[in-house]
């Protein structure tokens, strides 16, 4: 009798762990389930805005093209100095456009697999950082910001690929003066260290949050305070310039102590030999 006891007891136990098997295993493909349909849905989002921003690029840069060749038309016929100025004011903004469409173009064409062609020379980048921000000026006294740039020497050359190089520094120096509050300094600053050159971008603005700085470089990624600041964007800016420094085998940090901290982004280059 108590044989047939201890029998029906490891029958029922046994029966317990399958049935406590069998749920944990519906739990497992259940949570498996929905992780597969959230990924298909992030990758499907991500894809739409991958699209999106290709056809602006390739939208804009035709138009914008015909606008150049149209004003170097006139300007070219042009005597009185004053509309000859105000034209020549907008081919500088028309080239900026260009440039940054020329930037989203080469983000939808070169994915991490494919090289674009770089053409490679040298550059003094002093005088690259003095003209980028010179044509910022108007945007940092617009918002009172005043910005000072220290150089170790007035000649630092890098190999670099110009229209790259011109992008990545404008790109620096408009997140500046995009998440700075007004009133507020922005220091910059060219240094030469032995076979490397450092350019230091420091503004005072709003920060970055800690737990946000792993995706600062991230394809299509925003931070939550800088969106609700500027709300323009796709979010590709910092990761094209980190392309792109990649390709000038150089390196690009950013450094923020937290909201309304302020932040720091450092960009290395080799010097030209």
């Amino acid at each position: 009798m108590n044989y047939q006891i201890i029998i029906n007891q490891k029958e029922v136990l046994s029966g317990d762990i399958f049935i406590l098997t069998l749920t944990i295993l519906l739990v497992i493909a259940l949570i498996v389930y929905i992780l597969r349909t959230i990924f298909k849905k992030l990758s499907a989002y991500e894809v739409m805005k991958y699209e999106f921003v290709t056809i602006i690029a390739h939208k804009f840069r035709t138009p914008l093209t015909q606008i150049k060749w149209l004003l170097e038309s006139i300007l070219s016929d042009e005597e009185d100095s004053f509309k000859k100025e105000s034209l020549q004011n907008i081919g500088k903004s028309t080239e900026t456009l260009i440039g940054l469409t020329n930037a989203l173009v080469e983000l939808t064409n070169s994915a991490d697999n494919v090289k674009s062609i770089y053409n490679f020379e040298k550059i003094n980048i002093c005088e690259m950082v003095k003209k980028v921000s010179g044509l910022l000026s108007v945007h940092f006294h617009e918002k009172n910001i005043f910005f000072g740039i220290e150089y170790s020497s007035p000649e630092i050359y890098v190999n670099a690929d110009h229209s790259r190089m011109e992008f990545v520094l404008q790109t620096l120096f408009e997140n500046s003066i995009n998440y700075s509050h007004t009133g507020r300094n922005v220091d910059i600053q060219v240094l030469q260290e032995k076979n490397k050159v450092i350019i230091s971008v420091v503004d005072y603005g709003i920060g970055i949050d800690p737990s946000d700085l792993p995706r600062i470089f991230s394809k299509f990624f925003r931070a939550s305070n800088a969106r609700n600041m500027d709300t323009e964007g796709f979010g590709v800016g910092l990761y094209l310039v980190k392309s792109v420094v990649k390709r000038h085998h150089g390196t690009l940090e950013v450094f923020s102590d937290g909201i309304e901290k302020g932040t720091t982004f450092v960009l290395t280059l080799p010097i030209y030999k």
